[in-house]
């Protein structure tokens, strides 16, 4: 009688190696995007006159003027710094979110160079009805000593109508960065009450 033997599979320790270092890899990217999340996402509190939000923690506060209650700059941007503007525009009672956008978008085009109305319309933001105005202009350092090329900025109002006052949530940013940095400014959004 003829025994036949099975053939005996041995574990290849080079291919072990591959795979282990594989998985590690793709472990590593996971934990450094979480990290990674969670720094960018890091938030201080904000509140003045009523308005509550989170705004986002190492950006710059500049002095506020006019109607501005916050104002943040992002200064690691690349280009024209991230910016975020809230504004508390007293209105009276019985007006309209058309005229809060018409005299918004008469002082915008007085203040900022090239400024072009790409869009508007009345939209909903996290249950709040909002009117959206999108827009671009051109940035230029007015510092004469430095070579900066103008940047294209693009912009973003949310007009809020409240008893008594307008709420405008602005987002400004390099047209490069506009896609990229539109996220957070929406998650900014969520945390805004008034």
């Amino acid at each position: 009688m003829t025994t036949s033997a099975l053939p005996s599979r041995k574990i290849n320790s080079a291919l072990l190696a591959d795979w282990a270092v594989i998985l590690l890899t793709v472990l590593a990217l996971i934990v450094g995007g979480l990290v990674r999340s969670g720094v960018e996402n890091r938030s201080v509190p904000f509140e003045t006159s009523g308005i509550t939000a989170q705004t986002p923690l190492g950006w710059m506060k500049t002095s506020v003027k006019g109607t501005e209650v916050l104002h943040v700059t992002d200064l690691l941007s690349s280009g024209f710094g991230t910016t975020y503007v809230l504004q508390d525009i007293p209105v009276a009672s019985d007006a309209v979110v058309g005229q809060v956008v018409s005299l918004l978008t008469l002082q915008r085009g007085q203040d900022l160079t090239a400024f072009r109305v790409l869009d508007q319309k009345q939209v909903t933001v996290y249950g709040q009805p909002a009117y959206e105005l999108t827009y671009v202009f051109v940035e230029s350092n007015p510092n004469l000593t430095h070579n900066d090329i103008p940047n294209v900025v693009r912009g973003l109002d949310y007009i809020f109508m409240a008893d008594g006052h307008a709420v405008v949530a602005t987002f400004w940013a390099d047209e490069s960065a506009y896609a990229s940095d539109l996220g957070r400014f929406l998650q900014f959004l969520r945390t805004l009450k008034f």
